[in-house]
C-alpha cells in the first residue's frame, strides 16, 4: 500500500525504512522467500520496485522507529472506508519535546490543585467561589489526599499520585526524557499521569 501510494504521488526515488528484518532482507534480495503464501506478496513487490527510478530498502531496529510507530497507532485508530482518498499526512519536526506544549502557567500562578488543597488544609474556599464552585471543590476533594505539604491524587486503583507544579513538572519530564529516572509503566500512561 505504501509503494502504491508513492507510485501515486508521483515518487521516483524512494528509500522505505523497516523495522521487520526478514521482511526488508527479502525485499533486497539478500535472503529467498521460501513461503509459498508469501510469493504472491514477493510478486507484488517485485513488480512495484519496477516503477521506481531508485529505490532502497533500509532496516531500522524497533526501538529507534519511534515514528512509524507513532503512525501505525494513529492509522489503526482511523476507519479506512475502502476507496476513499486519504490527503497525505503533513509532519512538524518540533524543536521540543510534545510534552512542553502542553504545561501552561495558570493565570494567578498557582498550580492547578490550589483551591482543592486549600479547602483540604484549611477548609477554606476561594474568595468569589459561588455555591456551584464550592460543591465541586468539596467533589474533587474527595479524589485528593493532603500528606503534611505534599498533595496527592487517588487514582481508581487506589494508587496516589503526587502532585506537582509546573517547575517540578517540567523538571520531572526532563529527568524522564534523559534517562535520569526509568518509568515503571507505558510511554502513554506514563505522559498522562506526569502531566495530569
Amino acid at each position: 500500500m505504501g509503494l502504491n501510494m508513492a507510485i501515486n504521488l508521483d515518487v521516483h526515488e524512494l528509500v522505505v525504512f523497516g523495522d521487520f528484518n526478514l521482511l526488508i532482507r527479502q525485499a533486497r534480495g539478500e535472503w529467498e522467500t521460501r513461503d509459498i503464501k508469501l510469493m504472491p506478496y514477493k510478486q507484488c513487490l517485485e513488480n512495484l520496485i519496477k516503477r521506481f527510478k531508485s529505490i532502497e530498502f533500509k532496516y531500522i531496529p524497533r526501538f529507534q522507529n519511534e515514528l512509524a510507530d507513532a503512525l501505525a497507532t494513529l492509522a489503526s485508530m482511523l476507519p479506512y472506508l475502502g476507496n476513499t482518498y486519504i490527503d497525505p499526512l503533513e509532519i512538524q519536526v518540533r524543536d521540543q519535546h510534545g510534552y512542553c506544549n502542553i504545561i501552561e502557567v495558570e493565570p494567578d500562578g498557582e498550580p492547578w490543585y490550589h483551591d482543592i488543597k486549600r479547602f483540604l488544609k484549611a477548609k477554606e474556599y476561594p474568595i468569589h467561589a459561588d455555591r456551584d464552585k464550592k460543591r465541586t471543590i468539596r467533589r474533587l476533594a474527595n479524589w485528593f489526599f493532603l500528606s503534611g505539604d505534599i498533595f496527592y491524587k487517588r487514582t481508581p486503583d487506589l494508587n496516589l499520585l503526587r502532585c506537582v507544579n509546573i517547575q517540578e513538572a517540567e523538571t520531572t519530564m526532563n529527568a524522564v526524557h534523559l534517562g535520569v529516572c526509568g518509568p515503571h509503566m507505558n510511554g502513554y500512561v506514563l505522559a498522562k499521569r506526569l502531566s495530569g
